[in-house]
């Protein structure tokens, strides 16, 4: 059995680079590896209290985002080759023997100092538009773990690239694994303030795309106020400031959780019949475990317009509907609404399709090819 070496992992950036990047780290020590996963940014402390929790090191590194007007593009250079020169020494400390980027911005200075150390990088996409960072750097890299099929080919460059999927957060998987009963159903929605006899809409815009969708809902549900005995709403709207929201709800009539968020949303995917959305990689992988159909709204300022290529993908494999958000106006959501009471088999059909993005075991296999690369 091949010995495995010290695994370096530039994961720093949002959570949706870090978590998955963290169970693939655990994945590795489990084999026998071991593992420094790199932060930076204005999560780096929390991030690396995440990582200490599960006794992973972390080193934090510095890095520089790309520069918004001319004094800052001025400055970019000089404070790139600072971030370069201290990173190449933290990699020069760790000593360690492979590279995993996330593609995350904070990743830019270990992926450009790496080559040099001449041992082998991997790099891991979340979406189905391969990001800027993996772009530039994908030509120095030995491998490539897909999410989400690519919509271009030709952005890997030819580099061997393996569809592993998202790694996501253990307690999502098994409640994926573990269907629920019509009485656990009933339990979970009554502690949601709901009852069994109606069908769930779960809506959610995460933490930067909520506010357009908790509009258009507030909106929309006016529109469906003859709907109160057969529909009710989960709203995870990112925000305290719901009033607007309850007030429409209680206008139409319509039973509603509203909150700002919910640590458990596998719960929430466990009792939603439909789900409206952003686009992002890590939603999209986890809403298909639930096999829920969807309608996702891509994020327009997502970078490169990511999220509608995430988008696009599932509707053309039959998996969701995209709905740009310029086109969603309170008329358009409603008829698909109505559509959607009115058809559920039809609908049901695309969560069903949605199984062919599912990969409970994508830790395993991006861990699997990080021992391949050894």
């Amino acid at each position: 059995m091949t010995k495995l070496g010290h695994l370096i992992v530039a994961c720093g950036g949002t959570g949706g680079h870090f978590y998955p990047a963290l169970s693939v780290a655990q994945g590795y020590c489990v084999r026998g590896g071991r593992a420094t996963l790199l932060v930076s940014g204005k999560h780096a402390g929390e991030q690396a209290a995440a990582a200490q929790a599960v006794g992973l090191p972390t080193r934090e590194i510095r890095t520089v985002r790309s520069p918004v007007g001319l004094v800052e593009a001025i400055l970019f250079p000089f404070r790139m080759l600072t971030c370069l020169r201290e990173t190449r020494r933290v990699l020069n400390e760790l000593q360690g023997d492979m590279l995993l980027g996330m593609g995350s911005f904070s990743a830019v200075p270990p992926c450009w100092v790496w080559p040099w150390r001449k041992k082998p990088m991997v790099l891991h996409e979340g979406n189905a538009f391969m990001g800027k960072v993996n772009r530039i750097f994908v030509g120095h890299a030995k491998a490539i773990a897909l999410s989400l099929p690519l919509a271009d080919e030709s952005q890997r460059k030819g580099i061997p690239a393996h569809i592993t999927g998202m790694p996501l957060r253990e307690a999502v998987i098994q409640a994926a694994a573990t269907p629920v009963t019509a009485s656990q159903r009933a339990e979970i929605l009554a502690s949601f303030g709901l009852v069994p006899e109606r069908r769930t809409m779960l809506v959610f815009g995460g933490s930067q795309g909520a506010r357009a969708i908790n509009t258009l809902l507030a909106e929309t549900v006016l529109r469906l106020a003859d709907l109160t005995e057969r529909l009710q709403f989960i709203l995870l709207t990112g925000t305290e400031e719901n009033a607007p929201l309850h007030e429409a709800f209680a206008q139409a009539g319509l039973l509603a959780r509203i909150v700002k968020g919910d640590p458990e949303i596998q719960r929430c995917y466990q009792v939603a019949d439909l789900t409206l959305c952003r686009a992002g990689a890590s939603s999209i992988c986890e809403l298909a475990l639930f096999q829920k159909p969807m309608v996702l709204v891509p994020l327009p300022s997502a970078a490169d317009n990511h999220q509608f290529v995430n988008a696009r993908t599932l509707e053309q494999a039959g998996a969701a509907r995209c709905l740009e958000q310029r086109l969603a106006t309170p008329e358009v959501l409603e008829k698909l609404i109505r559509e959607w009471l009115a058809k559920p088999e039809a609908w049901q059909a695309m969560g069903h399709a949605a199984a062919q993005f599912a990969h409970p075991d994508a830790t395993r296999a991006v861990v699997d090819l990080l021992v391949a690369q050894n």
